[in-house]
């Protein structure tokens, strides 16, 4: 599928504007770095006055913009100063925007037939293309072909013009590991790959093979890396992926496999995201193995866990400086209680150190699956859902009007 050339225009804008941001970001965090290294440098009295040494290119050149009287070309540093420089040199801080299941069939295709495949996200589209990296699952394939699976209750095939909406919104990584994922077997799921390749979205969790399945997807933004796997708890028969069979990969009773992919993918790049597809339908709060399986994949080195399938939301827990999201709930979905229809955005900022800046803007879903942002009662409501059902894994969640930070 060839993108629109307006389409393509959006893109090209949207990514610049990221860029600029960035690169904002980066000399803020470049100028404080550099100037705490002075000052702290300068307390201890480690400035020698050295004509044959010069000071390193990252202090100086920070911002294109003098740092301190204290650094000149004449400027050497000492073994701790060069250590100092050397870690305010490390990953990029990156803003990050989280949302729950996706898909682009039932009451979602009808709006996508009706107004366009950029309608169902239009209302949040400006807030989750901002972020240096935009994170959510698609339930759904994206085809027209396939042949429906005859043994599933429930099967899902998304209209592919669903895409627009996607790339509309800025969306870096899609899940694909999930329980409709071969709902119209591997064709349709090759259509959706191949759809999402051609528009620049990043996917994991499912795949041609097992290889395929399981490889993360990797981006890079302001010169670090982020890695993605995904991995399903929810696994119909016949839809785990195996080294001649197209499907997609598997968490339940599979976490050595998994956290050994983690720590793979840690030693690779600076980054590693993993989301699960998981829990128990409708229910608020997430259960022993979603906590167990969480933890263990902070442990073998996932800086977020981002996760879905319960169709409600679930609690947010701060894990050895980490954020595991239990549950984001549904995100583009027609539904049928009150519920299910409330939902979340989580934005964060991703650094060295762990997650910091957690921020929780509340959506409810119309009756075509399209989310909005709420105020009022209405946002108060879902909030407070969330603090009460977060409280439970030792975490805050502290409302502030129609948003909430999160704090461990």
């Amino acid at each position: 599928m060839e993108p629109s050339p307006s389409s393509t225009g959006r893109a090209a804008a949207r990514q610049a504007q990221r860029n600029a941001a960035r690169r904002r970001r980066r000399t803020i965090v470049g100028i404080a770095a550099a100037v705490a290294v002075v000052a702290a440098l300068a307390a201890v009295g480690v400035f020698i006055a050295r004509p044959a040494l010069s000071t390193p290119p990252v202090l100086k050149a920070a911002a294109h913009a003098p740092l301190s009287p204290l650094v000149d070309d004449t400027t050497a540093f000492t073994a701790p100063a060069l250590l100092a420089v050397v870690q305010a040199g490390r990953p990029a801080t990156l803003t990050i925007s989280a949302v729950g299941d996706m898909i682009f069939d039932r009451q979602v295709k009808a709006l996508v037939v009706s107004s366009g495949g950029s309608a169902p996200l239009a209302a949040v589209a400006s807030h989750l293309s901002q972020a240096d990296v935009t994170i959510g699952n698609l339930e759904s394939p994206l085809s027209t072909g396939g042949v429906m699976n005859a043994t599933k209750d429930v099967t899902f095939r998304g209209d592919p013009r669903g895409v627009e909406g996607l790339v509309a919104s800025g969306f870096d990584f899609l899940s694909i590991a999930n329980n409709h994922v071969l709902d119209y077997g591997p064709d349709a799921l090759a259509d959706t790959v191949a759809t999402l390749d051609a528009r620049g979205i990043a996917h994991a969790g499912a795949g041609a093979n097992r290889a395929a399945a399981w490889k993360p997807a990797v981006i890079e933004r302001d010169g670090t890396s982020i890695a993605y796997l995904a991995f399903s708890h929810i696994l119909p028969p016949g839809f785990v992926a195996t080294d001649s069979k197209a499907g997609l990969a598997a968490g339940r009773n599979n976490m050595d496999a998994v956290t050994t992919a983690i720590r793979s993918a840690k030693g690779k790049y600076d980054y590693v995201i993993v989301s699960f597809h998981w829990g128990v339908e409708y229910q608020d709060d997430a259960n022993g193995e979603q906590v167990r399986d969480a933890r263990a994949a902070v442990d073998a080195g996932a800086d977020m866990v981002l996760a879905h399938h319960p169709h409600v939301i679930q609690a947010v827990e701060y894990y050895k400086n980490r954020l595991i999201a239990y549950s984001l709930g549904d995100f583009v979905f027609d539904h049928y209680s009150r519920k299910t229809g409330e939902a979340f955005v989580l934005d964060a900022a991703l650094g060295p150190d762990g997650v910091t800046d957690v921020k929780v803007t509340p959506v409810y879903l119309d009756g075509h699956g399209k989310p909005e942002f709420v105020t009022g009662s209405e946002a108060t409501v879902i909030l407070d859902r969330l603090k009460a059902i977060s409280a439970k894994r030792s975490t805050l969640v502290s409302i502030d009007g129609n948003t909430a930070t999160v704090t461990p």
